[in-house]
């Protein structure tokens, strides 16, 4: 396994023991993806685990190169069953982990992403390491669709505060480098605990 691959199983591990302790108010709990509740989010990060590059392709035609479509339709597919169902799936893509043939950042930063949701959502504790998200930092600057990054912090400095890391020329968003990774993914939110002269400037920016 790569770096990346190590950070996602880790990542999948850590929100798997968060999991077993759900009850169904958590599971069906509304979350900032909104209409998705943790039960979907966790369908989602399942059908993303059991990726091949065919279901890719043909889900990618299907939506006309609609990333969010797909992944919307991919996680409906996954979406059945019970609650503890739907952990059992989510168990064996731990369990029998494997690369997906996705672009390297993208299993990482959702999984991350999507399990801080999740305990946003039932009222858990935040699990990223910030080492985990120094990789992604950069791979999330130069971007394009469908995270958007490059464009989001065209002529900004970012500054992680949390861990030695800097990018960019520009105003400065200083932050927690989780929350930097939020905010170039587009998600505003995570520019709560930033600041500096760049911070109103990526946040008209972000959705």
């Amino acid at each position: 396994m790569g770096e990346f691959d190590h950070i996602t199983q880790a990542q999948r591990e850590m929100l798997l023991e968060d999991l077993k302790t759900f009850s169904d108010e958590d599971w069906a709990a509304p979350t900032v993806c909104d209409p998705w509740t943790p039960r979907q989010l966790v369908a989602h990060l399942t059908s993303l685990n059991q990726q091949t590059r065919w279901n890719f392709a043909k889900g990618l035609l299907t939506n006309r190169f609609d990333f969010d479509a797909f992944l919307s339709q991919d996680m409906r597919r996954l979406d059945v069953g019970s609650n503890a169902d739907i952990l059992a799936a989510f168990e064996r893509t731990v369990i029998e982990a494997r690369p997906v043939p996705l672009p390297k950042m993208v299993p990482p930063s959702e999984t991350m992403i999507h399990a801080d949701d999740i305990r946003r959502a039932t009222g858990r504790p935040r699990r990223v390491d910030p080492e985990h998200v120094r990789p992604l930092l950069a791979p999330y600057m130069k971007s394009g669709v469908p995270v958007r990054g490059k464009k989001r912090v065209h002529d900004l400095r970012l500054r992680a505060t949390d861990i030695d890391w800097s990018a960019g020329a520009g105003p400065e968003v200083a932050g927690p480098a989780f929350d930097l990774l939020l905010a170039i993914g587009g998600r505003g939110d995570g520019l709560a605990a930033c600041e500096g002269d760049g911070v109103a400037i990526l946040s008209s920016r972000c959705s």
